[in-house]
């Protein structure tokens, strides 16, 4: 990955692209009512923001991490859990989302040329950042936060690192604008949550 400083020159020449959902997302349960105190934390970011992900540093910016599939949202949200060892048989209530709508200023990772700009290659992007996100900032985070910080894009649409040839997107829910939108889609219309806000 390109230093901090390379990185967002190397942005300001990388045209973002549109990508169309459908998508999905795997909650825990407990995020669905934010515990009655407030509304969902579907869409909102604010549990990776506390905690950090692949592109956000902890204690950062909202994150919210959507794919492409129902298998690679199923494989994100429920291996890193079941594979750590911590329970081999018992796994925490999940709910699967289906997400309506667009992002219009993606910056897309999984083709080549953006990658090479940036500095990476796909082995980089899916490499395990846990233990060198207690240290610091990783590379991947750096990344995202660049490309927050920039304003030029909404999210970045990269390879899932749970199920090979899956892909994820990390959005920015404060970057969301028109006439970019995501919804939760429940005809029921018990679940409601949208961006942008």
């Amino acid at each position: 990955m390109l230093p901090a400083r390379e990185l967002r020159v190397a942005l300001t020449r990388i045209n973002p692209v549109t990508v169309r959902g459908p998508f999905f997302r795997t909650v825990a349960f407990k995020y669905l009512q934010a515990g009655g105190k407030g509304p969902s934390n579907i869409l909102s970011g604010v549990p990776s923001r506390d905690r950090g992900g692949r592109y956000n540093p902890a204690g950062g910016f909202a994150t919210t991490y959507l794919a492409e599939s129902v298998e690679t949202a199923v494989s994100e949200g429920a291996r890193p859990f079941l594979g750590s060892g911590v329970a081999s048989t018992l796994a925490r209530p999940l709910v699967m989302l289906s997400i309506e709508g667009h992002l219009e200023r993606v910056l897309d990772l999984l083709d080549p040329r953006v990658r090479a700009r940036v500095g990476t290659d796909e082995a980089e992007l899916v490499a395990p950042y846990l233990l060198d996100a207690l240290k610091g900032e990783t590379a991947t985070q750096r990344l995202g936060r660049i490309a927050y910080e920039s304003a030029r894009f909404e999210g970045l649409r990269g390879p899932s690192v749970q199920r090979a040839g899956g892909h994820t997107i990390a959005v920015f829910p404060e970057r969301v604008a028109p006439p970019s939108k995501l919804e939760v889609y429940d005809p029921d219309g018990l679940l409601r949550d949208r961006l942008p806000l």
